[in-house]
Parts: structure tokens; sequence; C-alpha cells
């Protein structure tokens, strides 16, 4: 996107066409997309029920974008962290048209300090949806599919000791990145999240095995969707990994169940506000829990293996224990990193 520029607005030597012009673009690829989406849900279910529930959610897009895009242009109430920084690591595979928008946001923002975006899609290139001369964005297209565990094998590449990822179907304004990044440096211990899932082994009130809940303050089993953690955090799904014998995470479905199990206790998550989401949520071929074959049959599995095994690895040492930090770190070893001292 580059309607701006190092995180902020252009100057006043810029005519009013030029910052209209690419926001133009992005608004309306993304918009478009959405109610495309939405047409498609319809044809897929053409009830009267379906058409209500397909109006609303045209209503409540209108509504949330109108909020981000005001929430947008707002400046203040940024991350209380200290002068901590952390890197943001975005995927992308079939909706490149909302990575414009999580980049831009997250540039807003003073304590994201490296934003990597991949794109996995071999039909497209991520720089014909995301357009910007900063610094901190790095795109790459990968040439081949990639599954979502790749982005922890992106994070690990990556110095620092704070980082975040966040499915391309949720769109965070600045503010909502700030609080989710002060909730994982107010309590390093566990990851942190906005939507969680409750194991409930087919039991809840859609027969799914977990059930989702969102926007409140509680502890989850899984975290879905949006992710903050620590490099200890990606140390330990590294071991994890491992110990299940899972092969290369690049080409690991579930990622989420792995990172949930990675804190001293269970992750938490939080309640940011509403948050502008796409419409594509249940649509074949876009929404990975309606293309994949036995997707929740992999994740129970998953979940209940993961949780043997961190039963059987032990307590893990406390972040605030200096041998927790005596660990062969991951990657570089980057701002915050913390390095053994005696």
């Amino acid at each position: 996107m580059v309607l701006f520029r190092d995180g902020a607005p252009r100057g006043s030597d810029e005519s009013i066409a030029d910052l209209l012009s690419p926001y133009i673009v992005v608004a309306s690829r993304f918009l478009a997309a959405q109610f495309a989406y939405l047409r498609r849900t319809l044809e897929l279910r053409g009830g009267w029920c379906d058409r209500l529930r397909v109006a609303y959610r045209g209503v409540r897009l209108l509504t949330t974008y109108a909020l981000f895009e005001s929430a947008f242009r707002l400046t203040g109430n940024q991350s209380r962290s200290d002068g901590r920084t952390c890197v943001l690591v975005l995927l992308s595979h079939n909706r490149p048209q909302n990575l414009s928008l999580l980049v831009a946001s997250a540039l807003r923002t003073r304590f994201i300090n490296s934003i990597v975006v991949s794109n996995s899609n071999p039909a497209v290139k991520i720089t014909d949806w995301v357009s910007t001369s900063d610094s901190r964005v790095v795109l790459i297209d990968q040439g081949e599919p990639t599954s979502p565990g790749h982005r922890f094998v992106l994070a690990s590449r990556q110095g620092g000791r704070y980082f975040m990822s966040v499915d391309d179907d949720i769109i965070l304004r600045p503010r909502q990145f700030a609080a989710l990044f002060d909730h994982l440096v107010g309590e390093e211990r566990v990851p942190h999240g906005l939507v969680g899932g409750l194991y409930r082994a087919g039991t809840s009130a859609t027969g799914r095995p977990f059930e989702h809940v969102r926007r409140m303050e509680t502890e989850v089993d899984i975290l879905i969707g949006a992710y903050a953690f620590t490099r200890e955090h990606l140390q330990r799904l590294f071991d994890l990994v491992h110990l299940l014998r899972l092969g290369d995470l690049t080409n690991i479905h579930g990622e989420d169940i792995l990172l949930s199990f990675c804190g001293i206790s269970r992750p938490r998550i939080h309640n940011v506000g509403i948050v502008l989401r796409c419409c594509s949520d249940k649509l074949p071929g876009i929404a990975l829990w309606k293309t994949r074959p036995n997707f929740f049959d992999e994740r129970v599995r998953l979940f209940r293996r993961a949780r043997n095994a961190r039963l059987s690895m032990g307590p893990w040492l406390s972040e605030a224990s200096p041998a927790a930090h005596c660990r062969p770190p991951l990657g570089g070893d980057g701002e915050n990193q913390k390095q053994c001292s005696d």
C-alpha cells in the first residue's frame, strides 16, 4: 500500500489525488472481494435464513470497515511496551487483497520493527497486492504452496524476542495490534491471541470438537487465527515438533495447536474490540476447514498427541528464570533477545 510511507501520512507537498488514488484502489479491491465472497455464499446456500445471514454480514462488513478506516487514521494509544519491538509474520495464499490493509495497519504502529509477508500461491505475485517502500516490510513469493506452519519457520529466521502472526482473514487496527502486544509483554509465560477453542470432544453446540470463544478475557485450550508469542515459545514449539516426529513445520497443519502447548500454562485470549474479518470463512477452496478433508479429525488427533507429549515433557522452565534464557536460540540474536550472562 503506497498511501502511507514509514508508518505516517504523506506530507502536504503531495496532491490530494496522489493520496486518494491508492486509497481507492486498496479499499475497492478489498470490498469488491468481500461482496464477491458473500455472493458465492448465497450461491451455495440460498434459503431465506441464509439470505438474511448474508445481508446481516454485508451490513456488518460495511460497519466494521468504516470503524477500521476511522480508527486507522487516529494516532496515540500505542503500545505501552517501553520501547520493546516485535516481528510480524503474515501468510498469504487465497486472500492477497487483504494483505495491503494488514500491512498498512501494522506500519502505523511504532513497535513492529519488521513485517515478513510470505505468499505461497504460485499464481500470485505479492508485489501486485502490497506496494510499499518501507524498509520494515519484506515480501516473499515462495513459488510453491506452504502450510500454515511455515509462519513459525519464518519467525525462527528473524532476530528479536517477540513475535506476532495473524491469519489473512483477520484485519487488525493499529491499536488492536498494540493491545495484543501489550498482553504478551505483560505475561510472557504463555502465548496470547484473540480467538480460542475449548476442547469439547464433539459436545459443543455446533457438534465440532472445539467450541470457539472470542471477545473475552480467558484461558483457552488452543489459539485460533491470531498469535503473540516469544522466542522461548518458538523454541518449545520446535522441541514439540521434534518429539512428535512431525517433520518440517513448513508442511504442517495445526500449528496453532502446537503453539498453544508451548507456554507454562494454557494460552490466553483477549477482547480488543470488534475486528474486521474477511467474508470467505465458510467458502470451500478458500477457508481451510471447508477445504481440507478430515480437517477436524486431524486436529483432534494432533491436539491429543500434543497434550500427551506436553505432559511427558514435564514442566517448562519459567521464562523469568535465568536458566530459561541460556537455551540455544533459534534464528538471529536481534534486538531484545536475552542472552545468558552468568
